[in-house]
């Protein structure tokens, strides 16, 4: 009897986790749109901005781990067309942090493609797109300035975590590029590798990474209080996947489940989006152009675009959009 009992407790048990492990909504994107492949050599962990209905590449690497680039594209939605312009001012790198605010753009950080204490950069640089020219601007003050998540809220950069060349970080920074000062705020519950990122509102959200395991949780930081919170967990953990915000939900997408060996476990093709008025989020299907990580993504009039990143054999350099 007491036998049956306890059969009977683990599988109540095992029906809870099965229930838990499935109960996340899936609802297919079915807008997508292949646009031209990028003209140039395919590549990974570049970066990218938008201004207007332009969006910008600077930087990446065209190798399995070097080959790095600080050549700068810009992107015409309209005409679906790509024109490379000078060169980045800085030196080539991957993993740099680009954003647009006010009509400009700033683009930096990163690091050479090495793990040791000097691989990472700490420059930071406004782009001004009417005259074309960089402007140096203050250098990031944090330990680590690679793998950073980052966002924009009111006018204003945020970042979080990041990787020194040996090791992770939880400082949280703001940027505010009136001052040109940097302030550090409240430091981020996790420190892990290559996470995902994205804003609503007035919140800045961080999900995903590596620490030993593959991360589900989200972190939530309010810039209104200046706190951080958790969030709901992702339905699986991954890393080296995008995040961006489309329609007003937050999208992390693409990536690697990790299983602790160069390139081990698998790569991931699927997409979840995430509501932050109900805290929860949905499957939105898999990407049609395959599974990858270490890709590109911006948004422009209410579309998402994905292009190229890396599987486990070459560099990319196909181009999409998707519509929620």
């Amino acid at each position: 009897m007491e036998h049956f009992k306890k059969n009977s407790r683990l599988l109540v048990l095992l029906m809870v986790i099965f229930s838990a492990c499935t109960s996340v909504e899936e609802v297919p994107i079915t807008d997508w749109i292949r646009h031209a492949d990028f003209p140039g050599i395919p590549r990974a962990t570049a970066t990218t901005f938008v201004i207007g209905d332009d969006a910008y590449l600077c930087g990446g690497r065209t190798g399995p781990k070097y080959n790095l680039l600080n050549e700068f594209w810009k992107y015409d939605s309209q005409a679906d067309t790509w024109t490379q312009l000078d060169t980045f001012p800085g030196k080539p790198r991957v993993k740099a942090i680009a954003v647009t605010i006010n009509g400009k753009a700033y683009v930096g950080m990163g690091c050479k493609g090495s793990a040791y204490d000097n691989s990472v950069f700490k420059d930071f640089y406004e782009f001004n797109p009417f005259t074309g020219k960089w402007t140096p601007k203050a250098p990031f003050p944090g330990p680590a300035a690679n793998d950073l998540a980052y966002s924009v809220v009111n006018g204003c950069l945020y970042t979080a975590m990041g990787f020194s060349g040996t090791g992770t970080n939880n400082d949280t920074y703001k940027y505010d590029p009136v001052a040109n000062t940097w302030t550090q705020l409240e430091d981020c519950p996790g420190s892990y590798i290559a996470p995902a990122s994205f804003s609503i509102g007035t919140d800045f959200y961080v999900a995903g990474g590596y620490q030993g395991r593959n991360i589900r949780t989200m972190f939530r930081f309010d810039t209104f209080n200046g706190k951080w919170t958790n969030a709901a967990s992702m339905p699986e953990g991954r890393m080296m996947s995008i995040g961006l915000e489309v329609g007003g939900k937050g999208y992390v997408m693409l990536g690697r489940f990790w299983a602790g060996a160069q390139n081990g476990g698998r790569l991931l093709s699927d997409m979840v989006a995430y509501d932050h008025a109900e805290n929860a989020w949905t499957k939105r299907g898999d990407f049609p152009g395959g599974a990858r990580q270490n890709a590109m993504v911006f948004t422009i009039r209410g579309r998402g675009y994905i292009l190229m990143g890396e599987n486990d054999s070459q560099r990319l350099g196909d181009v999409w959009s998707f519509k929620p």
